[in-house]
């Protein structure tokens, strides 16, 4: 008789909760191979060309933050008056963990689509990690909350969410009819093949 083990039925199970559990679990990639990847938020919007090894992206300076066009509240997330800045380079969002893209917006124009691109997970020096981590919990009727620098309120209700690919750069487009925001992150992860983008329409605000 061979000295081998043979693998019970609870230990191949042990190993296959293991595995399942690494390539759920939220990590901080440290590689340029894994900023290229986290990258495509970018590259959706039309950047075409990533960071190269040039060195990790500086924090924002305070005053910086401080002077974001709005804030994002959006209370099935946990995400509570975050300043979002405007931006258009993956640099950007690398350094910020979350971006309004610009050109795009903002929600006190009439028939715009105010897009905002987060990070899943993000990178140790990200300002919000994780920012869009759970994107995919928002449902229908769910509120998005954004905010002038005035404090002026602009809410809408989530009605859409769509899985796209990396190139699929209409989903920045306005939406016919309607005053909208969208929220882009990457999944699923860790492989983040495709675009998440979660659609809400303008529902209150204030008056013109």
């Amino acid at each position: 008789m061979s000295g081998r083990l043979r693998p019970t039925t609870a230990s191949l199970a042990a190993a296959l909760s293991l595995l399942l559990f690494l390539a759920a679990a939220p990590v901080f990639p440290d590689t340029d191979a894994a900023s290229v990847r986290l990258a495509e938020p970018a590259r959706l919007l039309g950047e075409g060309v990533n960071p190269g090894p040039q060195g990790a992206a500086r924090p924002a300076p305070p005053e910086a933050q401080r002077g974001a066009a709005m804030t994002l509240t959006v209370p099935r997330l946990g995400i509570r008056e975050l300043p979002v800045p405007t931006g258009s380079t993956q640099r950007e969002l690398d350094r910020e963990g979350i971006l309004h893209l610009a050109g795009t917006g903002p929600p006190w124009r009439e028939g715009s689509n105010t897009f905002i691109a987060g990070h899943a997970l993000g990178f140790r020096q990200t300002r919000v990690p994780y920012v869009f981590y759970r994107l995919e919990r928002l449902r229908p009727g769910d509120e998005i909350v954004v905010r002038d620098r005035r404090g002026r309120a602009y809410v809408f209700r989530v009605y859409d969410r769509l899985t796209v690919r990396p190139q699929d750069y209409w989903v920045t487009y306005p939406v016919a009819g309607k005053t909208t925001i969208s929220l882009q992150t990457c999944t699923p992860v860790p492989t983040f093949e495709r675009r998440l983008v979660v659609r809400g329409e303008l529902v209150d605000g204030p008056p013109s």
